[in-house]
C-alpha cells in the first residue's frame, strides 16, 4: 500500500511539473514583444462573469479604460477597492526603478490580477500582456497562467504607417488594424492621407479636393498611370476610391486614443501633389498642370495660403503633437523653369531649387510651431537647414539620413527602406504577390535602431514600419503584407536587446499568426516560408574570385553600391532582393573588365541580373561578353539582344557563355535604354 501511495505521489508530482512547464512554455511562446523580466509560477487565474475590476484612474483615463474593457471577450463588472479575490486591480502608482510612462508590473495569482504602472498607458500594456497569455476556456471564461512580469519599452515611438492614397481602405478596416497594433504594443498610427493616388480627407474650405480627386477611373495603379493619372467623379460607373469625412476621422482618432495609439496625419507637400493640382490648377507652376507636374508652386503666395488653411483643419481633427508634412521626392527641376519660383528665389536670395524647397519647409514649420505642433518630415528636409525642433523620419540609407540628422541634433524616427518597408516581398518572390524588393521577417527583426558610436542615443525617438500601397489593393492584402512583420517592428521597438532571440521570436510569431487568423486576419503563412535564395547561402569559388575589376562605366556610389569595387568577384551571389552588399547597380550601362592575372583556359562566363520592375530594377536588353589577352584588343564571345517581358515584375535572369578559350581579360558589357532605374548584377562567374 505504501508503494502504491508513493507511485501516486510521483504521478501527481509529474503532473504538476508538466502543468508548470506547459505554463512556462505558454508564457514564453505567446508574449510579443518579449518582456524585460518574467517569472512563471504555478496555477492560473480564471476570469469569469463574476470577475470584477477596480482602478484608481480618473477622468478621461478611466472613461477610456471602461470603454476598452467592454470590448473584452468576457464581460466584467466594476468593483471597489475592498474587493480582494476574483478581481483585476489596475493601479497607477510610481514603479520602483523606472519613470518610463509605458512601464508596468503584472502579477497574476490564482486569486487576482494586479497591474501597477506609472500611467494609464502602462496599465493598458499590462492588460495586453495578460490577454496574450490567456486562453478562452468557455464563451464566458478565460484562463491566465500565474506569472510576474516587469516590463517597459526601449523606445517611446513604435509606429505603423498606412498609405491610404494609392489605395483606399475603409474606416472599419482602420479600426481592425488599430486593435491588432495595440495588442502588440504599437503606439503610433502614421496616417498617410494624401499623395498622388487620391485625396482622402474632407477639407471644408477646399471641397474640390474630395469632389474631384478622391476617385479615379481605375483601381490598379498601373492601369491608372496608363490613363495619364486622370481623376473622376464618384458617380462614374468605374470610379474607385473614397475619403474620410471629418466624422470618420474623429471616430478613428477616438478609437485609437482608447487604445493608447497616437494618430499622426501626413499631408504631403510640396511634392506628391498631383491631386491638389487637379482640384486647384492655380497652385501649379506657370505652364504646368497636374498631368505634367506633381509639385506645388513655391513662388505663389496662394500656395502657402492653401497649405496653411488645410493644416488648420487637419490640426483641429488630430490632437497629436506631431504633423507630418512629407517633403520627399519633389521634382525640383519644375521650379527651376518657373518664372514665379525664380522671382521668389531672387527676392529671398535663394541660390538653388533645393534651398527653395527648404524655404517652403521652414515657412510651414514656423506655422505649425505657432499652433503648438511639431513638424515631422522625411529625411529630404535635411537638404536644407531646419530647426532642431523638427523631427526627421529617416528612410534613405544611401544618403545617411540617420547620421546627418544625428550630427545636427535632430530627434529621429528610424524607418529605413532596407529593414522597415512592408510593401517588399517577404519570401521567394516567384511565390508572392507583386511587390518591390525583399525584406523577410528575419531581416526586420535583425534591425538595430541605435547606430554604433552614437553620442546621444536619446535622439532616437523610435522605429516604424511603412506599408506603401501602390500594389496593395485590398484589406486582406494589407494584412498579409503587414503581419507578422509588424510584430518584428514591435519587438525591435519595445524589447531590450538582451531579451531578443529570433529563434524564440519565430516560435512566438507562429502562435501569433494562429491568433490573428482566429480574429479574421489574413497574415503571411510563416510556417510555409521558403526563405533566402539557396545560391546566396554559400560562396562560389571560381577563376575570377578575388580578381581586380576595372569599371569602364561607374557603378552607383549611393544606390545599390554593393561592396564597392570587389562586389562582382567576391564569390557571393545575391539574395532575392537588392539590399546589402551582394547586388551592384548601374544606370543603364554596365561595362566592366575582369583581370584574371594571367592567360589561362576558361570554359564558361556567366552573370545574373535582377529584375523588379516595380522598383525600377531592369534586366539589360543587350549583353556582350568579350575577351582579350592584353586588355586592349577584345574579341566578342557572346552577344545577345534580349527579348524582355515587361509584364513579369520579378525575375533573376542569367546569361552564360560556354566553350573553351585561353584569355586573361574578360569584359562584360550590358545595357538598357532607360530614363530611370538601374541594372543590377551580383557576380561575374568564370570557370
Amino acid at each position: 500500500m505504501q508503494n502504491v501511495n508513493g507511485y501516486a505521489c510521483k504521478r501527481l508530482l509529474i503532473f504538476f511539473i508538466a502543468i508548470a512547464c506547459s505554463m512556462a512554455s505558454n508564457v514564453k511562446a505567446q508574449i510579443i514583444p518579449a518582456p524585460l523580466h518574467k517569472v512563471v509560477n504555478t496555477g492560473s487565474f480564471q476570469i469569469n462573469t463574476s470577475t470584477r475590476w477596480f482602478t484608481n484612474l480618473q477622468g478621461d483615463d478611466k472613461k477610456w479604460m471602461q470603454e476598452y474593457l467592454k470590448t473584452l471577450p468576457v464581460a466584467l463588472s466594476e468593483g471597489t477597492v475592498s474587493d480582494k479575490t476574483n478581481v483585476i486591480t489596475l493601479v497607477v502608482s510610481p514603479l520602483k526603478g523606472t519613470t518610463n510612462k509605458e512601464a508596468y508590473h503584472l502579477q497574476i495569482t490564482p486569486q487576482d490580477i494586479e497591474i501597477t504602472a506609472n500611467t494609464a498607458a502602462g496599465l493598458f500594456y499590462g492588460i495586453q500582456t495578460a490577454l496574450q497569455l490567456s486562453s478562452q476556456s468557455t464563451p464566458t471564461s478565460m484562463t491566465i497562467p500565474c506569472a510576474e512580469i516587469s516590463d517597459q519599452p526601449r523606445f517611446g515611438y513604435r509606429g505603423f504607417m498606412l498609405d491610404v492614397s494609392r489605395h483606399f481602405f475603409p474606416k472599419e478596416f482602420i479600426f481592425k488594424m488599430l486593435d491588432m497594433l495595440a495588442y502588440y504594443k504599437i503606439n503610433v498610427f502614421h496616417f498617410h492621407l494624401v499623395d498622388t493616388g487620391g485625396w482622402r480627407i474632407e477639407i471644408d474650405k477646399y471641397p474640390n479636393l474630395t469632389n474631384m480627386t478622391a476617385y479615379r477611373p481605375a483601381e490598379d495603379l498601373d492601369d491608372w498611370w496608363s490613363l495619364h493619372n486622370v481623376f473622376c467623379a464618384k458617380s462614374d460607373s468605374n470610379a474607385y476610391g473614397g475619403y474620410y469625412t471629418k466624422k470618420d476621422i474623429r471616430e478613428i482618432v477616438h478609437y485609437a486614443t482608447v487604445r493608447h495609439i497616437e494618430v499622426i496625419p501626413e499631408i504631403d507637400m510640396p511634392g506628391h501633389s498631383r491631386d491638389v493640382l487637379c482640384a486647384y490648377p492655380g497652385l501649379a507652376c506657370d505652364g504646368k498642370d497636374y498631368m505634367t507636374s506633381n509639385e506645388l508652386c513655391i513662388g505663389k503666395e496662394e500656395t502657402f495660403d492653401f497649405c496653411e488653411n488645410v493644416l488648420k483643419e487637419v490640426m483641429e481633427l488630430f490632437p497629436s503633437k506631431y504633423i507630418h508634412i512629407g517633403g520627399d521626392e519633389a521634382n525640383r527641376t519644375i521650379w527651376s523653369t518657373c518664372p514665379k519660383c525664380q522671382k521668389r528665389m531672387r527676392k529671398e536670395r535663394i541660390h538653388n531649387v533645393a534651398d527653395l524647397q527648404n524655404y517652403f519647409t521652414n515657412r510651414i514649420e514656423k506655422f505649425l510651431n505657432a499652433h503648438g505642433k511639431t513638424m515631422i518630415g522625411w529625411d529630404e528636409i535635411l537638404d536644407g537647414k531646419v530647426s532642431k525642433r523638427a523631427v526627421v523620419m529617416s528612410w534613405r540609407e544611401e544618403v545617411d539620413g540617420t547620421g546627418e540628422a544625428l550630427r545636427r541634433g535632430h530627434h529621429i524616427i528610424l524607418t529605413p527602406t532596407s529593414h522597415c518597408y512592408l510593401d517588399y516581398y517577404q519570401d521567394i518572390p516567384y511565390t508572392q504577390p507583386k511587390a518591390f524588393g525583399y525584406i523577410p521577417l528575419s531581416k526586420i527583426y535583425s534591425f538595430e535602431p541605435i547606430p554604433q558610436h552614437i553620442a546621444d542615443s536619446s535622439l532616437i525617438v523610435g522605429v516604424q514600419g511603412n506599408l506603401w500601397t501602390e500594389h496593395v489593393p485590398t484589406c486582406s492584402h494589407a494584412e498579409y503584407m503587414s503581419f507578422p512583420r509588424m510584430l518584428a517592428i514591435a519587438e525591435v521597438g519595445w524589447s531590450a536587446p538582451q531579451a531578443k532571440s529570433y529563434t524564440d521570436f519565430h516560435e512566438r510569431a507562429l502562435h501569433a499568426i494562429e491568433y490573428m487568423e482566429s480574429k479574421g486576419f489574413h497574415p503571411f503563412p510563416l510556417k510555409y516560408e521558403i526563405g533566402p535564395r539557396p545560391e546566396a547561402m554559400t560562396p562560389v569559388h571560381h577563376l575570377a574570385y578575388g580578381k581586380k575589376v576595372t569599371y569602364l562605366k561607374p557603378h552607383h556610389e549611393a544606390d545599390y553600391k554593393g561592396s564597392g569595387n570587389t562586389t562582382l568577384t567576391d564569390g557571393m551571389l545575391g539574395d532575392w532582393g537588392p539590399f546589402g552588399s551582394r547586388w551592384q547597380g548601374f544606370y543603364g550601362d554596365m561595362d566592366v573588365v575582369v583581370d584574371l592575372g594571367f592567360v589561362q583556359e576558361i570554359h564558361s562566363v556567366s552573370a545574373s541580373f535582377l529584375q523588379v520592375l516595380a522598383a525600377g530594377l531592369l534586366a539589360p536588353n543587350k549583353i556582350e561578353i568579350l575577351v582579350s589577352d592584353n586588355g586592349r584588343d577584345f574579341t566578342s564571345l557572346y552577344k545577345e539582344n534580349c527579348r524582355l517581358n515587361d509584364h513579369i515584375n520579378y525575375d533573376i535572369i542569367k546569361h552564360k557563355w560556354e566553350g573553351s578559350i585561353k584569355t586573361r581579360f574578360i569584359r562584360l558589357h550590358a545595357t538598357r535604354d532607360i530614363t530611370w532605374g538601374n541594372i543590377l548584377s551580383d557576380e561575374i562567374v568564370v570557370k
